[in-house]
């Protein structure tokens, strides 16, 4: 988590990560991610690339 917001912390501005919604674990790791440097302010949205789902946030 911390090695996440290190490399998100520098390069601010939109992000936009996949991760296959299969893996709970990562599913739960990038919404944490997300929460924790966009607050409330981070989409989720299934792409048509299976089984990817497409989380974005803009990291100030």
């Amino acid at each position: 988590m911390e090695v996440a917001r290190e490399v998100i912390s520098r390069h601010p501005g939109p992000w936009k990560i996949a991760f296959q919604d299969s893996n709970t674990a990562a599913v739960a790791f990038w919404r944490r991610v997300a929460t924790e440097i966009a607050g409330d302010a981070w989409t989720e949205k299934p792409e048509n690339v299976p089984p990817d789902v497409w989380i974005s946030f803009t990291a100030a």
